[in-house]
């Protein structure tokens, strides 16, 4: 974005020199417009996008290089850039950095909870911390006890208490689909979702073989091999936001 308003501003002030300040340059103090000469001569040179600030940065992009472009490249540029100053235009990048002021205590706690994940990037630093000391001691606790429920589950299994032990499956299964279930919640927490329902997926699978249940088997499997998939949408998302951050 930096490169296309670089661009455009090359091509805006050339312009609007020629247009409002040639009879300056002139010498010639008259009020007249253009004359036809001036309306035929050709657009400003790559001499005159250079005059930009030199730097190594590559934010800066010069006439030549702009026309180099392909077509399709130039139109993008410059959709982007008209885009860009909309947003400025109409207050709406003022509007997301007056959004990123959020304060923890407007939210309710636990924080896992009541925190989406574009409210959790609004945060402070400070408060981030804050959030995240909490989010990790609530993601251990469920660890810990989806792990105790899925040993007894096992256990049970062994003493052929299948209806008891698919019970706690089950359990573990509910907690993980509503920790999942908010799309804009916390990725943590979806995350945290998706390995409990992993857990209590492989156990029924487990348990209903053993109880010689071929449907139940086979639509356990089917749920499991839907979480590689949602997995990765996981990890897209961290990306995105790693890179927006």
């Amino acid at each position: 974005m930096k490169k296309i308003a670089c661009v455009l501003a090359v091509f805006v002030f050339t312009g609007l020199a020629i247009l409002l300040l040639g009879d300056f340059f002139n010498g010639d103090d008259s009020t007249s417009g253009p004359t036809s000469s001036d309306a035929g001569s050709s657009p400003p040179g790559p001499e005159t996008a250079v005059a930009e600030p030199s730097t190594d940065d590559d934010s800066y992009f010069t006439r030549d290089e702009f026309d180099q472009l392909s077509q399709e490249e130039q139109d993008r540029m410059l959709e982007e850039f008209v885009l860009d100053f909309w947003e400025k235009e109409l207050g709406l990048l003022e509007t997301d950095a007056a959004e990123k002021s959020l304060s923890l205590e407007i939210f309710a706690r636990p924080y896992m909870h009541t925190l989406t994940e574009r409210e959790y990037l609004q945060l402070s630093p400070e408060d981030r911390k804050r959030a995240d000391a909490e989010i990790q001691e609530n993601c251990q606790e469920i660890r810990s006890h989806v792990l105790d429920v899925v040993a007894e589950a096992d256990s049970l299994m062994a003493d052929k208490d299948y209806l008891v032990a698919e019970a706690y499956l089950v359990h573990i299964l509910d907690m993980g689909r509503e920790l999942g279930a908010d799309k804009e919640g916390l990725l943590l927490k979806r995350a945290m979702g998706i390995s409990c329902r992993s857990r209590a997926l492989k156990g029924l699978v487990k348990l209903y073989k053993l109880t010689g249940d071929s449907s139940m088997v086979q639509m356990a499997q089917e749920q499991l091999s839907e979480i590689p998939n949602e997995v990765k949408e996981i990890r897209k998302a961290v990306e995105q936001s790693e890179a927006n951050n």
